[in-house]
């Protein structure tokens, strides 16, 4: 695959007084006023309690909350609303790969005697109840497994009770199943698609056009997270107006195709470069190595349709 050439040219700085008025930017800073809040708001959390001794891709729902490939020992909380569409069942998987050292090169297997893992599951409104009062609905720790494998994969599953927004959001529950096209023309539009993006980000640095492509995920995120508040709003053209600005190049090469969400979402994924392995193809870095990705999911809402931003 070629590296397409993608540097910018000296233009113009954005400034926000030049795009607060355009349309779907104007749409953006109003979708506030049609979030909804309900008697009870829970927001659920995934704990990374302990996660040692090889990568992985942490997926809720077949869609990714996280990646690690990075070395050494991992903690952390990942808010997963955003995942979950539904109240019921939920799933949880975790894809080990082999762990990297402090070079960030691989091993050629996971020892399975040194792996270990601790997840738990806890829901709870931030507005009404304290952190310490928030009920936990799922927890695991790996057992003692013993081997050397080149991947290892972890199925699991908890319950959410309690989904408000699930009336309210549709996500990809009804999208089409991208696993069940021509590989090679979804690749194409995909790979269009991705293009049209890194131009608006650096060629035309339109933000009116980037309000566009995202409303429907900052529409959908911010029902999932009950965020009503003009300032969360604003924060997001505020980072868009930023990106624009932006001068770093992309690094538009070396990225395959990988469907999520039970085949009905699609991304492009680095896989050439050591440091950003499974990151968004949508990523820029500068000579001295500082990078910015920004993660997109794409998805056909119905048989026919183009693709569009949900994630």
């Amino acid at each position: 695959m070629a590296l397409l050439s993608l540097t910018s040219c000296a233009q113009k700085k954005v400034n926000k007084e030049d795009i607060m008025t355009m349309e779907h930017v104007q749409n953006v800073l109003n979708s506030y006023k049609i979030i909804k809040t309900y008697d009870y708001n829970p927001d659920y959390t995934l704990h990374i309690e302990k996660a040692a001794n090889y990568t992985f891709e942490l997926l809720v729902n077949d869609f990714p909350v996280f990646i690690n490939y990075d070395p050494g020992a991992l903690t952390g909380s990942i808010p997963i609303n955003e995942a979950i569409l539904q109240a019921g069942q939920q799933s949880i998987t975790v894809r080990m790969t082999p762990p990297v050292n402090e070079e960030f090169n691989m091993s050629a297997s996971i020892d399975l005697a040194l792996a270990e893992l601790k997840l738990a599951v806890e829901y709870g409104d931030y507005g009404r109840e304290k952190t310490a009062d928030f009920k936990e609905v799922f927890r695991y720790e790996l057992p003692a497994l013993k081997g050397e494998v080149p991947t290892y994969e972890i199925k699991l599953h908890f319950e959410a009770p309690l989904v408000p927004y699930e009336n309210d959001i549709i996500g990809w529950q009804q999208s089409v199943d991208l696993s069940q096209e021509d590989e090679g023309a979804l690749f194409q539009e995909v790979e269009a698609f991705y293009k049209e993006m890194i131009a608006l980000y650096e060629t035309t640095r339109d933000v009116n056009g980037l309000a566009a492509k995202y409303y429907k995920r900052r529409k959908d995120i911010a029902q999932c997270y009950y965020s009503n508040k003009a300032w969360k709003a604003q924060k997001i053209i505020d980072e868009w107006i930023k990106d624009v600005n932006d001068e770093r190049p992309f690094l538009f090469s070396g990225y395959v195709m990988k469907l999520y969400g039970n085949g009905r979402l699609v991304k492009l994924a680095k896989i050439d470069d050591k440091y950003y392995l499974n990151y968004s193809a949508l990523i820029r870095e500068d000579e001295d190595g500082n990078a910015v990705q920004y993660y997109m999911f794409l998805h056909r809402p119905k048989p026919g349709a183009p693709l569009e931003v949900i994630r």
